[in-house]
């Protein structure tokens, strides 16, 4: 049966050599058909991997959020039992990324699934966090709105304080500030914050402190790509 390899994106324009194994080039070069969320940024990429233009037959099936199960089933049929590379715009395929669609439609047809290594931004915040590696949660994207967003916040600040586990979120980068005022505004002065800034980049800045210490010495982040992690302290249960 054919299989879908599970390609990893760099996270920004960061060195292909930094980010993967020569085994993932191989790959890729043999590879005609990929799911890709963005056709430009795909043949960007491809072409850093030396897949070069024209990209003579490289065929690019488009995989995001609303692709439906129609459209799956035709990606699988397209590459007439040819492999199928799946392409996260950034990061890992499958992980906060449409492709984990594809990939649970391709099992329902008995196909190959291979994962490759590469960069994830999740798992390399929270390995320079210093917080629970043990047991985390990923929230992806909190609520837009203002109160609503912090309480949520707050949510997971007594989430983490009785379970210890870390908790992990994202924010779209022009937004990033709102977020963090709200953190500093909503949580207790000793609960842990990790900031992990352009991860892979040549501007990479990751810090773990409290909240107090993030209030005496903020951080620029707007614009910029950005996972929070935040571990509160134990929740200490009151004494019969």
């Amino acid at each position: 049966m054919p299989s879908i390899y599970l390609i990893p994106n760099t996270l920004g324009d960061s060195q292909i050599e930094r980010s993967f194994p020569s085994y993932n080039l191989d790959v890729i070069r043999s590879i005609k058909h990929f799911a890709v969320e963005s056709e430009k940024s795909a043949r960007k990429f491809l072409k850093s991997c030396g897949v070069m233009p024209p990209f003579a037959g490289i065929h690019l099936h488009l995989l995001d959020k609303r692709t439906n199960a129609t459209e799956l089933s035709l990606i699988l049929s397209d590459a007439n039992g040819e492999d199928i590379g799946i392409i996260s715009e950034a990061g890992c395929p499958g992980v906060a990324d449409p492709g984990s669609n594809l990939v649970l439609a391709a099992y329902g047809n008995g196909w190959n699934v291979i994962p490759l290594v590469g960069p994830s931004s999740i798992l390399l915040s929270i390995m320079a966090s210093g917080m629970n590696g043990q047991a985390f949660t990923f929230h992806g994207y909190l609520p837009v709105g203002g109160s609503e967003r912090v309480n949520k916040i707050k949510e997971l600040e007594l989430l983490s304080s009785q379970t210890q586990y870390t908790q992990i979120f994202i924010e779209t980068p022009f937004r990033n500030e709102h977020l963090y005022a709200d953190i500093l505004k909503a949580c207790k002065q000793n609960t842990l914050l990790s900031i992990a800034c352009d991860i892979t980049l040549p501007t990479e800045e990751i810090r773990t402190m409290n909240i107090e210490q993030w209030r005496k010495h903020p951080i620029v982040i707007k614009n910029r790509q950005v996972v929070f992690s935040m571990l509160a302290p134990k929740h200490k249960k009151a004494k019969d």
